[in-house]
């Protein structure tokens, strides 16, 4: 069994943490502040791997920590994406072991995959404008989510059309994603292609947490075998493989 440290001790961190224990890992360390790192440093320094759900503000101190000592990394956390290649270089000269990601559940990612293909087919029926529309619970800090940015993203890289995505966009030349927040709700992710005659949903919906838990546990379990830097949408179907309770 492996012993991997839980950073980052929010919804996301607990709900791990049940995962692991009912998979009977050993949860080296659980960190949740600067604080914790004091104390729990030496523990730390004893993981497999680490599981990272912060916030924008406090992810990349907690990856360099562990890029420093050698201890691969998932990171779930997003907002920070704008300095993706400085982490990927401070990776690759020290640790050389990261997954990051938008999203770790597997139906997630296959709502990438099928709006990829949508994007390609829509491409010959201009009569379609899209837009995206995201719901989150109120204490999620970035808008839109890095779901919404992932798949506006991946839309773009097909639809020759749209050249780039705005919150709220009244440019008939971006993507328009509307961000909610509201009580109690784990994350919900539509696409819409709207013409005069009808309207195409392409939607995915979280009923918890607990498929974004199982895939990051899984990719860290991956990670242990497999060093390399990842985006886990590149991925998930390798890490999908790996059997669980």
């Amino acid at each position: 069994m492996a012993k991997i440290a839980i950073i980052g001790y929010g919804k996301m961190g607990k709900e791990i943490e049940q995962i692991l224990i009912r998979q009977n890992h050993s949860i080296s360390a659980i960190i949740d502040n600067e604080s914790d790192w004091e104390v729990k440093f030496a523990d730390f320094l004893k993981s497999d791997v680490a599981i990272e759900f912060s916030t924008p503000e406090s992810a990349i101190e907690n990856f360099k920590r562990c890029f420093d000592n050698k201890i691969p990394l998932v990171t779930g956390t997003t907002g920070w994406y704008d300095r993706l290649p400085e982490v990927i270089k401070l990776c690759s000269k020290n640790c050389n072991a990261f997954i990051y990601g938008s999203n770790f559940s597997i139906g997630a990612n296959l709502f990438f995959k099928i709006n990829e293909f949508a994007a390609k087919l829509m491409n010959l029926q201009s009569q379609y404008e899209v837009s995206i529309e995201e719901t989150h619970h109120v204490t999620k800090l970035d808008a839109p989510s890095g779901t919404a940015i992932t798949t506006a993203n991946l839309i773009l890289r097909e639809l020759k059309r749209k050249k780039g995505w705005e919150l709220d966009s009244q440019n008939p030349d971006t993507i328009s994603i509307k961000a909610n927040r509201v009580e109690n709700v784990p994350g919900t992710h539509s696409v819409h292609y709207a013409s005069f005659a009808d309207t195409l949903n392409i939607e995915h919906i979280a009923h918890n947490r607990s498929g974004l838990a199982m895939g990051a546990v899984n990719a860290a379990l991956w990670l242990i075998q497999n060093k390399g830097v990842y985006d886990f949408k590149n991925i998930f179907h390798l890490v999908s493989q790996i059997q669980n309770n």
